[in-house]
């Protein structure tokens, strides 16, 4: 098999827009030119990837088993770019090189961290990916992290690296207008049997797993997950198809496509995470001084950017929640994973 970096990503653009037009308009590409390409390329696999759908593509019984890898082997690459970077340039000791997963509260890092390390330049990269985090904190290549992971896929870093946990926030969801859930203002995650969940593409599976988790916990049937474009998102709520959306706590200045819910006691949710390097500049006090810098963001984000207004009032011990119960079990200790 003879297929080339230009080649995966292109399949990766494909999977993330979840359409040729749209992964031709990320590349730069016409659509008949990278139709041919595809077609080029199903040639080298031995079959179709991507069949083609009334809303675009979906990945076919062949483009399941392929595309892990080609995530994998493109996520290889960024890492091999980010250490040839850090060779060639080594680091500039007043610059504090931050790394984020895109989060509503990550949009306070540098801010926070300008408090806690004054006279530090903050410099910040989006790690999406959690492997990626840990590794580029092993390497020395990034500082601290502001992360996060999921009841029962928490975070094992490795050998030099320290975790702190800031807090665990809720997930809601986005029902297509009219949908008769709707009507009630909390749902159990059984009152969505028979919708699709639609989640947006980051390069990070790690929700997903979570999420089809808790649906089984709740007795689901057959659950279906679809990730996809945020405009191919919003398009299919609007529209009515039988679907759901998970949507972050936070307003991401982006509206959601339908009415928004909570799901009653919050089985499916997130916990935002530090981690940083031994040795390096950050250490168990400042990282201590972030965490509360955070904290403290987070709660005043509550009341002007949470999706349902009085949220954090009527269930205690969250993220935004009053002070002194914000982790679920007061103050957090520090604890290095090995």
């Amino acid at each position: 098999m003879d297929l080339e970096v230009r080649h995966l990503r292109c399949l990766a653009a494909v999977e993330e827009a979840g359409s040729v037009t749209g992964a031709a308009r990320r590349l730069g590409l016409s659509q008949p030119a990278l139709t041919a390409q595809l077609r080029r390329i199903e040639e080298t696999v031995g079959g179709e990837v991507f069949a083609r759908a009334r809303h675009g593509v979906r990945l076919t019984a062949l483009g399941e088993v392929l595309l892990p890898h080609v995530r994998d082997v493109l996520g290889a690459l960024e890492d091999v770019e980010r250490a040839v970077h850090a060779h060639r340039a080594p680091p500039d000791r007043t610059v504090l090189r931050m790394g984020v997963r895109s989060t509503p509260l990550a949009s306070r890092l540098c801010d926070v961290a300008a408090r806690a390390f004054p006279g530090r330049i903050a410099d910040l990269s989006v790690v999406d990916r959690q492997a990626v985090a840990m590794e580029v904190l092993a390497r020395g290549e990034l500082d601290l992290v502001l992360h996060v992971d999921f009841p029962g896929r928490e975070a094992a870093p490795p050998p030099g690296v320290r975790v702190l946990p800031v807090g665990s926030e809720p997930v809601f969801v986005a029902l297509p207008p009219g949908h008769p859930t709707t009507r009630r203002s909390a749902l159990d995650l059984a009152d969505l049997e028979g919708l699709g969940w639609l989640l947006v593409v980051n390069g990070d599976d790690e929700f997903d797993h979570h999420l089809l988790e808790q649906c089984r916990l709740a007795g689901l049937g057959s659950v279906v997950i679809r990730a996809t474009d945020p405009l191919l998102v919003a398009q299919l709520i609007r529209r009515g198809d039988p679907v759901v959306m998970a949507v972050q706590a936070l307003d991401t200045g982006v509206a959601p496509p339908g009415p928004v819910r909570e799901l009653r006691g919050a089985p499916v949710r997130v916990r935002h995470l530090l981690l940083w390097a031994e040795g390096g500049p950050v250490d168990d006090a400042l990282a201590e001084r972030v965490r509360a810098g955070l904290v403290d963001a987070y709660r005043a984000l509550v009341g002007t950017h949470g999706h349902i207004p009085g949220w954090w009032e009527r269930n205690p011990g969250w993220l935004g929640s009053a002070p002194a119960c914000d982790t679920g079990s007061g103050k957090v200790p520090l604890r290095a994973v090995r």
